[in-house]
């Protein structure tokens, strides 16, 4: 509507053409439609007039057609000032309602009723509720003042009546009903016209939400099949370097297969911050429910930690509230040991010397929960004020130049807010440069009660497994080797399939302590293979120990609901196998 009209624009076509919104062409249509017939009705009344020698009549009809004109122009010339021309045009109905009684016809008619009635209508259609009531109110009150005094409008004017009759007082009543219908329907066909443009945008809304979740579906399953694709390679390159660090090499060797180990390492911590990120964004996190030993679980962690800390010389200390040494709880421990390795990591990372200390403290009891405070402070470089919130985005870093000396994505922050979103914290910090920092946050977990305390694992004597009788199954070649010289190493001959069907085929023809399986291979998949071994009618056979490999972090509740005791990450170490076939072993004992 800010491109110009032409001055002698009569096209309400070309107006409305400038106008996109239902409701808004509505308007300038209903003002026109009552416009265009008033001037209408007031000719007639003019004709009629000056065939019946009612002169006043003729005077006030000339003057409305003036000005209804006047206004008609202006509305298709510039339909921007719609509101305040409807506002003239209400106020030249009201005088109209007004006069009728008080200076023509000096009592209530059906006319001066059907004024009112359009005056009502058009105010609220056009104007809203403000100046509907405003409207309504100006015009109907002649007419209560008609009705109280009964109609003896003697009191208030002096003129005799002049009242319009006849053929042309008819037409005019006509006219009035056409307007009233007019205006109804042309209300009706806007509103009707939204509720359409509504139902259309809503369904181009779904239309797009759902291309949007399908490229991040896309997206994710691009990323989970990378994992897997990446992780194939990866884990050739770990397992081999685990084997020939574990075969008494060189020293000249062990640190060039040190190298090689960390570096393999650290690009698979990489592809797990990746995959975090992309699970976080595709809003597909979600916590498990396990029941553990919340002290010993921390000592698990931190003895990990301790290793790498002490590959920098630093040392790392725990220290539990005496209070929760004895707290069993329900909580998610895969995600709770992630905030703790990201955030305890930091430390490690951004400190040259000094310590790093992990606190547990008792913040607050129920009987069903236990709120925890838990406490990573570090010696390190710290961090500047302005940065305490950007660090804690995407691919931020404490500074940009010290990617090159400390390295990292920046992506473990991030992932440690949006995992204590889950558990309903969030993560604080306290910092200032060259003074250390100490990273904290407060969660409630569920107290599980009955649960015995943890213990350790009973270990087989001197590590010998050569008892056990383990299945893999995984079609991937080299995978299947490295799988092997492992296990060989830790003393076990293990019966290998290339795939589900192979797998199946040999459990139920032999006896296994345990069956690793690849999740995703040909012929038949893990998840396929575990449904068919849980199926077996010989129960002992159904309940034997399995274990799946899987290269997505993503998978965790699959696995858990396809019938997996549990699972391992790809590339698989040596301690982690080893830790595995002591669970086993100890399971037979």
């Amino acid at each position: 509507m800010d491109r110009p009209l032409p001055f002698f624009n009569w096209s309400l076509t070309k107006t409305l053409s400038f106008e996109t919104e239902s409701f808004a062409r509505a308007r300038i249509r209903i003002v026109f439609v009552i416009l265009l017939i008033s001037i209408l009705k007031a000719l007639v009344v003019i004709g009629f007039s000056v065939e019946n020698g009612q002169l006043r009549q003729v005077v006030r009809a000339a003057v409305a057609v003036l000005c209804y004109v006047a206004v008609l122009k202006v509305l298709l010339y510039r339909p921007r000032y719609v509101t305040l021309l409807t506002h003239l045009m209400l106020m030249l109905g009201t005088a109209i309602v007004w006069t009728n009684i008080f200076a023509y016809a000096h009592h209530i008619n059906l006319v001066t009723l059907q004024f009112v009635f359009m005056i009502v209508l058009s105010s609220f259609y056009v104007l809203g509720g403000a100046y509907g009531i405003l409207y309504s109110c100006i015009s109907i009150l002649p007419v209560i003042v008609s009705i109280v005094f009964r109609g003896d409008m003697n009191l208030f004017v002096i003129n005799a009546p002049q009242e319009f009759s006849g053929v042309g007082y008819e037409l005019v009543v006509v006219l009035n009903f056409i307007t009233v219908v007019l205006v109804h329907y042309l209300f009706y066909r806007a509103s009707d016209q939204n509720l359409q443009d509504k139902e259309r945008l809503n369904l181009e809304l779904q239309q797009s939400i759902a291309e949007a979740r399908k490229l991040a579906q896309t997206k994710s399953n691009f990323l989970s099949t990378m994992s897997h694709e990446l992780r194939t390679p990866l884990n050739s390159v770990v397992g081999i370097a685990e084997v020939l660090l574990d075969d008494n090499p060189e020293e000249r060797q062990k640190e060039n297969l040190k190298i090689l180990h960390h570096s393999a390492l650290d690009l698979l911590s990489l592809i797990n911050d990746v995959l975090d990120l992309n699970k976080i964004d595709a809003a597909r996190q979600t916590l498990s429910k396990v029941p553990f030993r919340l002290a010993e679980f921390m000592r698990n962690i931190t003895s990990v930690l301790r290793i790498k800390a002490k590959d920098k010389k630093l040392e790392l200390l725990l220290e539990i509230d005496e209070r929760l040494e004895d707290t069993d709880i329900i909580s998610d421990p895969t995600r709770l040991s992630q905030i703790i390795y990201n955030l305890a990591g930091n430390s490690i990372k951004f400190t040259e010397t000094g310590f790093i200390k992990v606190e547990l403290t008792l913040a607050g009891e129920t009987e069903q929960y236990v709120d925890v405070l838990f406490s990573i402070t570090d010696t390190g470089i710290g961090i500047a004020a302005e940065k305490h919130e950007s660090i804690f985005e995407p691919f931020s870093q404490v500074d940009p130049h010290s990617i090159g000396k400390y390295g990292g994505t920046g992506l473990g922050l991030p992932i440690v807010r949006e995992l204590l979103s889950l558990f309903g914290g969030t993560v604080q910090l306290e910092s200032s440069p060259g003074k250390g920092t100490r990273f904290f946050f407060t969660i409630s977990l569920a107290k599980s009660a009955g649960v015995a305390p943890a213990v350790n694992v009973p270990t087989v004597p001197g590590g010998d497994f050569s008892q056990l009788k383990i299945l893999i199954a995984e079609d991937n070649d080299i995978n299947r080797k490295i799988l092997d010289m492992q296990l060989t190493r830790l003393g076990v001959k293990p019966v290998m399939a290339e795939d589900g069907k192979q797998a199946f085929e040999a459990f139920c023809a032999g006896h296994f302590d345990a069956v690793f399986i690849d999740l995703h291979m040909p012929v038949q998949d893990g998840y396929e293979t575990i449904r068919q071994i849980r199926a077996l009618p010989d129960a002992l056979k159904a309940k034997t120990h399995v274990i799946a490999f899987t290269a997505a972090v993503t998978e965790q509740e699959k696995i858990a609901e396809a019938g997996f005791d549990d699972y391992l990450y790809k590339p698989t170490k040596l301690d982690e196998l080893r830790t595995k076939l002591e669970e086993i072993a100890a399971g037979k004992q």
